[in-house]
């Protein structure tokens, strides 16, 4: 798993919840960095903010879906307006969690998107 995430202490807390049972092969902090480190790590999951400096993570998500790439993105963000999160999954997201609720989401969106599902957060209108 990829972390692209520009806030250190935000990507150190993903980091923290999911390392017990996942893998976290590489941190982040821009669009582009986290490109890099999917074509180099090729990981299973990609978890991205939606607000990234540089490309951001719909820029990323669409050309990580243009590519053909395997990974799947699930963005954790603060965006909770519905078309961020249609057009999230309109280029190929696979999960919605909002910051707010990620320690309680995130490992049910994984746990959603390695069983093949997609996940939005329930608390999104």
């Amino acid at each position: 798993m990829v972390i692209a995430e520009d806030f250190v202490l935000i990507q150190e807390q993903m980091r923290e919840l999911l390392q017990p049972d996942c893998e976290v092969v590489a941190t982040v902090e821009d669009g582009d960095a986290a490109l890099e480190a999917v074509a180099a790590l090729h990981p299973d999951i990609l978890v991205a903010d939606v607000s990234l400096p540089g490309l951001n993570g719909f820029a990323v998500a669409e050309k990580l879906n243009r590519d053909q790439s395997k990974v799947d993105v699930i963005f954790v963000t603060a965006h909770s307006e519905r078309d961020y999160v249609e057009r999230a999954f309109e280029i190929g997201v696979k999960g919605y969690v909002l910051k707010r609720a990620m320690r309680i989401e995130l490992p049910a969106a994984i746990r959603a998107v390695i069983a093949g599902l997609r996940y939005r957060s329930p608390l999104i209108g």
